[in-house]
């Protein structure tokens, strides 16, 4: 692997700003920062202000009603409509057509709101066009000295022909619904890639080098999302794998594409690299030209780093699936593990408003215990300590007793085991129906059926479900779980599922003929057992091999 000195690197910096510098003519690079500020200030006010409507709508969110808070979220669904069947069709849309529409979509997204929506729609667009009056951004402008007001309006009304009021989406309206979501952070290193071709084949190689040292930058945080993912997910705050998957997506997907872009970013810059040695080594330089050529060297050197950092990026996402299961398995273990909330705590005695003594109780464990170095001298008087004689050579010592204590974890590793078999034998009843095969919904419906909701709740349940689906390679969406081999150890600990499911099939009454379990996932089918249990959905398949 390529290593970079980070003392090489800001010196190459320094020569490179100097270049810089002097291609600009001698400019200070901080006063030429200031007029780009000046020149650019105007047009980067433009760029925000379509933001400004959403950002009043959510500071005067009404939270009265259930449906009336939701209304800056619900802008984004009407803006839509307004876009896709209005826009685009070159028509205008009535407002018992919104009206239908919303009623639709809520139907579909919520419940219990059908009598609302006409209130919901008059409320959605008196947001969006800020009670009948343009949104107004006031700015400063340091060129002329004076304030500025900026115009924003995101929908228009208009009369047909036949005196009929209808609704458009403005030009203002569409470029916001689209900056909200056509630039993700994913196509941030495609983009510098594009914008890098373009200056190196303009020669405006001092942009360039920003350009590349920006696009370090973004690999680099792209590279390191990985940890912030796991960071999360060991400390609770990642409970779904939508964010793994959306990771995984946009190193996997995008790899081809950005790893095509940076070979003929570096293509162009070994062309100007060659050029310049050509001009050099004849003798048509000039003093100016040589420096430039020092700057090109520098731009080679980030961007080959840039390209060794992306490459870097697919070891990144293979070896993120086995931290991602181990850093899950960690997970699993610690929700029999007690703990004290603290953030929780100390934001309770904050918000009651209690005395400032109580922190002491929450902060002094946390303290190393302050004792004084001194010696009383009335415990000379105190009983003194005799110490145990020795045992004579000779004597033999007395038998050790030992004790076998039942700790906690292995109270819960029992009980998670006696589960395992419980939802296991469960599992082998279900699938010894003519078909042989039974889904998820069906197996859970069949347990709250025969016991309870708590059963599926039990987060025992959720382990078991996991385990069955462990080790896969990736891409995989199919696991065979084979107990059919003789020589599987059937000890206390059942480390394999595969020891599980022969324990589970010697508790049934009956000789069970199925000794394979085969496991299918339907990643793109999220299934909702119960209310807030949701799971990729499954199918079983009872097997019976030789």
């Amino acid at each position: 692997m390529q290593t970079f000195k980070g003392s090489s690197l800001d010196k190459d910096d320094i020569l490179a700003r100097e270049i810089i510098q002097e291609s600009l003519g001698g400019k200070d690079p901080e006063l030429a920062l200031a007029e780009d500020f000046l020149e650019e200030l105007d047009v980067r006010l433009e760029q925000i202000k379509v933001y400004y409507p959403i950002m009043e709508m959510l500071r005067k969110r009404k939270m009265d009603t259930e449906f009336m808070q939701l209304v800056p979220e619900l802008c984004f669904l009407l803006l839509a409509y307004l876009i896709y069947e209005g826009k685009l069709k070159h028509k205008g849309l009535t407002f018992g057509e919104l009206e239908t529409f919303i009623t639709k979509a809520l139907r579909h997204i919520m419940a219990n709101c059908a009598a609302a929506a006409r209130e919901l729609i008059t409320e959605i667009l008196d947001g969006l066009q800020n009670g009948g009056r343009n949104f107004v951004l006031t700015t400063y402008n340091l060129k002329t000295g004076s304030f500025r007001e900026k115009y924003i309006k995101l929908i228009e009304i208009k009369q047909s022909e036949e005196n009929v009021l209808e609704y458009f989406i403005t030009e203002q309206g569409v470029d916001f619904y689209l900056r909200t979501k056509e630039f993700p952070e994913e196509t941030k290193i495609t983009i510098n890639l594009l914008l890098f071709q373009k200056q190196m084949e303009k020669g405006a190689f001092g942009f360039a080098y920003d350009t590349v040292k920006r696009l370090n930058m973004e690999v680099q945080k792209k590279k390191d999302k990985k940890y912030s993912l796991l960071e999360a997910l060991m400390y609770g705050q990642l409970d779904s794998g939508e964010a793994y998957n959306r990771y995984h997506r946009s190193i996997v997907l995008q790899f081809e594409e950005e790893a095509e872009l940076f070979n003929t970013a570096v293509k162009n810059v070994n062309m100007v690299f060659h050029e310049y040695v050509d001009r050099i080594q004849n003798g048509l330089a000039d003093e100016k030209q040589v420096r430039t050529f020092t700057l090109i060297k520098i731009i080679e050197k980030e961007i080959g780093r840039a390209q060794t950092l992306h490459t870097e990026l697919l070891k990144e996402a293979v070896s993120f699936t086995k931290e991602y299961d181990n850093a899950l398995g960690v997970r699993r273990k610690a929700i029999f593990t007690e703990r004290f909330n603290f953030q929780n705590e100390f934001e309770k005695l904050v918000s009651q408003n209690d005395r400032p003594e109580a922190m002491k109780f929450l902060f002094e464990p946390l303290m190393n215990p302050y004792v004084r170095k001194q010696f009383n001298l009335l415990r000379a008087f105190e009983p003194q300590r005799v110490a145990q004689v020795k045992a004579e050579a000779g004597e033999e010592p007395l038998p050790e007793t030992v004790v076998n204590r039942i700790t906690v974890d292995k109270l819960t590793s029992r009980r998670v085991r006696g589960n395992f078999v419980f939802y296991a034998a469960r599992l082998l009843e279900m699938l010894s129906n003519p078909k042989r095969e039974i889904s998820l919904k069906a197996f859970g419906q069949m347990l709250m059926d025969r016991f309870s909701e708590d059963s599926v709740y039990n987060g025992d349940f959720i382990s078991f479900i996991l385990e069955l689906n462990r080790d896969k390679k990736i891409g995989e969406h199919v696991k065979r779980i084979n107990f059919a081999n003789g020589k599987i150890d059937i000890d206390e600990d059942l480390k394999t599922m595969e020891a599980v499911f022969v324990k589970a099939a010697l508790s049934l009454p009956g000789q069970s003929t199925i000794n394979q379990v085969v496991v299918t996932t339907f990643p793109d089918s999220e299934l909702e057992l119960l209310p807030g249990l949701k799971i990729t959905d499954m199918m079983f398949i009872g097997e019976s091999k030789s």
